[in-house]
């Protein structure tokens, strides 16, 4: 997970810029075991008011899965080193 140290809501796009740049770099380090991994959008956020990103392997059999499905994401390709969105059906997601 990635976060702001501060209580921010909102952050610069420059600062979400080398956020998502440093959690891609991570990313793919950590997850070069799969062939595709994932930042997710904060839709199930537990902690309201903070500016977050997680990223993690898309595995099947993982508990949360189905909640995987439901949160828009950007998918990363490690071996195409392409990036698409899913974003799944607005009305599926929790509210």
């Amino acid at each position: 997970m990635l976060y702001s140290k501060e209580h921010l809501k909102t952050v610069d796009e420059q600062s979400i810029g080398e956020a998502y740049i440093l959690l891609s770099n991570l990313g793919s380090k950590f997850f070069s075991y799969t062939d595709r991994w994932a930042i997710f959008e904060p839709v199930y956020a537990t902690v309201p008011n903070h500016w977050h990103r997680v990223a993690s392997d898309l595995d099947e059999s993982a508990q949360d899965y189905q909640q995987i499905l439901k949160t828009p994401r950007m998918v990363i390709d490690n071996g195409k080193g392409t990036l698409s969105r899913a974003n799944p059906d607005q009305d599926s997601l929790v509210k």
